[in-house]
């Protein structure tokens, strides 16, 4: 029991060193971190010890490891996406960041299977598809391609299409406030298709995101679906518990 205790307070103390001098700012994104020899040899740790320490900072993405070369360096810190009713471009532009969109195609076709499931549509009914690149600073996160009731589609502007995002257009349609939303985020690695407009590999570590809007009382007034990259991107949800019925001071 004494030796899982030293095990746990030893690869804590390189964790804790290792994300001190990230948070502080003394090792900034890109920067190499000590190797593996360098930390067993600064703690007296065993290399073992080591990698637990490097591998759990690179689960948490603050640090990544290159093949083909030795040792880590930090990770570009991931852009968190926490609210689901203001568009992910109206947040990071909120925290200081520089979004922006890429049209990649838009068309008008036939809604099929789950597409027309979510819509409420039944098969057949033409809808307006749009698929686009989203960028900060110059460099792609994520692509996405969203579903649309024809009646949104077409009254949406071309400033609208190409460099907008969806939300406050539909918004501006209808001129409603009252809205929920359905949504599935799932792990994933890049196909060909999504990884060649990504800038990344086949098989790359992505996160997949679907999602259903309504609005009252109008119904689903958009399905869609991104695909960002696993090592950029993440979302972050804060769950409250309700007070139960009944409780005492209730």
């Amino acid at each position: 029991m004494g030796g899982t205790y030293r095990s746990v307070f030893q690869y804590a103390r390189v964790e804790k060193y290792l994300r001190d001098r990230v948070r502080s700012g003394r090792l900034k994104p890109g920067d190499r971190i000590p190797t593996e020899s360098q930390l067993t040899q600064q703690f007296g740790v065993s290399r073992m010890t080591v990698r637990q320490a490097l591998s759990r900072l690179t689960s948490e993405g603050l640090i990544e490891r290159h093949r083909g070369r030795r040792g880590s360096c930090v990770a570009e810190p991931r852009l968190e996406h926490t609210q689901i009713f203001l568009s992910v471009e109206e947040e990071l532009r909120a925290r200081g960041a520089k979004p922006s969109i890429k049209l990649l195609g838009v068309r008008r076709e036939m809604a099929t299977g789950r597409v027309a499931e979510q819509l409420a549509l039944r098969e057949g009914t033409k809808i307006f598809v749009l698929e686009r690149l989203r960028l900060v600073d110059g460099q792609a996160i994520g692509y996405e391609i969203r579903y649309l009731p024809r009646y949104i589609g077409d009254a949406l502007t071309t400033d609208e299409i190409h460099n907008q995002p969806l939300v406050p257009s539909v918004r501006r349609i209808l001129g409603k406030a009252r809205s929920r939303m359905s949504m599935w985020v799932t792990a994933s690695v890049a196909r060909a298709h999504e990884a060649k407009i990504l800038g990344t590999k086949v098989g790359a570590p992505v996160l997949v995101r679907e999602h259903t809007w309504y609005v009252d009382p109008e119904g689903p007034v958009q399905y869609g679906k991104s695909v960002y990259l696993g090592d950029r991107f993440r979302m972050a949800v804060e769950f409250a518990s309700a007070p139960q019925s009944g409780a005492a001071g209730a």
